[in-house]
């Protein structure tokens, strides 16, 4: 946390420690915020369909696990591990299903998520990323 003294703050985190955001039923997120930039890890239940929506921040993300049907301004692409995307600010975009073993990902967000601070939690605890 920043002080008087030491405006920078800085923060070690590990992501199992972290209160998963229920962002839907089906899909959680494990966030971290700096002043210009949210960092999640996001999981994704199997067969998980979130409806299109847009938002103001600008979004970039790498699946790690999994994979998942994903449209972004009307391109519907396969993602699977290793494949990254980006979403300007305010283009529509949805996750048509998520695969048989569910999808972890990596997104971050500028600016931060301030959108989901009123999003209820729920107890840290390992989730399918990262493994055992």
């Amino acid at each position: 946390m920043a002080t008087p003294e030491d405006p920078v703050a800085h923060e070690f985190v590990t992501v199992t420690d972290i209160e998963p955001v229920a962002l839907m039923e089906g899909l959680r997120a494990r966030p971290v915020s700096g002043e210009r930039i949210t960092l999640a890890v996001v999981e994704l239940d199997p067969g998980l369909a979130m409806p299109e929506h847009r938002h103001p921040n600008e979004q970039v993300g790498v699946v790690v696990r999994g994979e998942f049907t994903f449209t972004i301004g009307g391109e519907t692409r396969l993602r699977k591990p290793g494949d990254m995307w980006v979403i300007p600010s305010g283009v529509p975009h949805s996750v048509d299903r998520a695969g048989d073993g569910g999808c972890t990902l990596v997104e971050s967000f500028s600016p931060p998520r301030d959108d989901w601070a009123e999003k209820p939690r729920t107890q840290p605890s390992p989730d399918r990323w990262p493994p055992p």
